[in-house]
């Protein structure tokens, strides 16, 4: 069987990293796997790359051409470039990912229609971009439902599109689905489902398969001997916090810094692990900034230095760091926002806050911090939940498994043409 994924990124960023994983898992299983990106990270893989971006003559055009017939011809060939890859690669199943960090050279939903004219199609949806007008969450808002407009309140972050812009996108997504019956959508959460199935997932088959990770590589290691490791001096219990960049709003960076004053429990850790500059400070707090970390083994170590892994996002679906944290037997605390409440379990994988605020946080970071110091160990549960949920192997064989359901009718209409 071949799988074509095709994704913005290759191995930057979560979604990417996630992809990554399950391309090597299912080439362990046996399966070929040929991946589309517009990020290529120039290295070689476990799976063949092939990059989708516009060329440096293309890229030339924009200093030229009006902003309006720039797009068109960026997408059109982008478009174009896809229907001759998939034509010379012959994909039995397409497994898309992230699309939206490919906008500037042209990638769009319309990819998708391009990706059923060849294959049966499976959208692993990472965030709820798929079925918004623009964001990657939609927060507080249900328009998603109805129809996005230039009412949305966050249109200039990530992923950004002009407001009187945004409308036309979720109506271009909405005729996207009304055409193509037979768009599988996979989410690595139940929240994630019910967010698409109230939108314009309705009446298409949507299934949860969660993430996985290598629990080989993240495991839990000796805590004094990971902190020697790594250079840590820690005072007192060890907090760490974990995002790709620590200067993200989504990622609750704020909520913490206000939070860490109202913590009685000195003196006090904070490690960060990550990028983006935070200014860390209060009084009785330690800071030591790890930076960002690509390597796994050193992920692995600062996971295992920390006695907790604080995950304060303001909007999150299934998180790597907290799987990561988990695997590695490091509870967990959190909001119960989006898919969080299915990974932090109270009293086995961590702790929940009451809700989204600053004073929640500290009273939950309180309570942990009370519980561990009482003697409370839940490494041995984290790790046990990691060994249920998490394991690649067990991804790649659901996955697989619905390939063979999306191939079966397509194997039939081709028998059935050969009599």
């Amino acid at each position: 069987m071949h799988i074509v994924m095709l994704s913005d990124a290759e191995t930057q960023g979560g979604a990417a990293i996630a992809a990554s994983r399950l391309a090597v898992s299912l080439r362990e299983a046996g399966l070929k796997v040929t991946r589309i990106v517009n990020q290529p990270d120039g290295h070689t893989h476990e799976w063949e790359t092939v990059p989708l971006r516009p060329s440096r003559p293309v890229r030339a055009l924009r200093r030229v051409l009006p902003g309006g017939a720039w797009e068109r011809v960026r997408t059109t060939l982008s478009e174009s470039r896809l229907r001759r890859l998939f034509a010379q690669l012959r994909p039995d199943v397409i497994n898309v990912h992230n699309l939206h960090g490919g906008a500037w050279a042209g990638w769009s939903p319309e990819l998708i229609r391009v990706c059923a004219e060849h294959a049966p199609v499976a959208w692993t949806l990472h965030d709820m971009w798929s079925f918004t007008g623009r964001c990657a969450y939609s927060y507080d808002s249900r328009k998603f439902i109805t129809g996005c407009d230039a009412t949305c309140a966050n249109p200039h972050e990530y992923p950004a599109l002009a407001p009187e812009r945004i409308a036309g996108a979720w109506e271009q997504r909405r005729q996207l689905f009304a055409e193509l019956p037979n768009l599988v959508a996979i989410t690595p959460s139940r929240w994630l489902v019910e967010q698409a199935r109230a939108g314009l997932w309705a009446g298409h088959q949507v299934e949860v398969i969660s993430n996985g990770l290598s629990l080989e590589t993240y495991r839990p290691h000796d805590r004094a001997a990971a902190r020697e490791a790594l250079g840590i001096w820690a005072a007192g219990p060890c907090i760490l916090i974990a995002a790709h960049g620590l200067d993200d709003h989504r990622k609750g960076v704020a909520l913490l810094l206000e939070a860490l004053p109202q913590l009685h429990h000195r003196p006090l850790t904070l490690l960060t692990m990550g990028g983006g500059e935070t200014p860390f400070q209060a009084e009785g707090v330690h800071h030591h900034a790890l930076g960002y970390l690509s390597d796994e083994q050193a992920k692995v170590l600062a996971y295992s230095a920390a006695d907790l892994l604080v995950h304060p996002a303001l909007a999150d679906n299934q998180p790597l760091v907290v799987m990561e944290a988990i695997a590695c037997g490091t509870p967990v605390v959190a909001f119960p926002i989006g898919g969080l409440p299915e990974m932090v379990r109270p009293g086995e994988t961590g702790w929940l806050a009451a809700e989204v605020s600053p004073s929640a946080l500290a009273d939950a970071l309180s309570v942990a911090l009370r519980d561990l110091a009482s003697g409370a160990n839940l490494r041995s549960r984290c790790r046990s939940f990691a060994e249920q949920e998490y394991r690649v192997e067990q991804q790649a064989q659901c996955y697989l498994a619905l390939f063979e359901s999306l191939m079966e009718p397509r194997q039939i209409a081709v028998r059935q043409e050969s009599r």
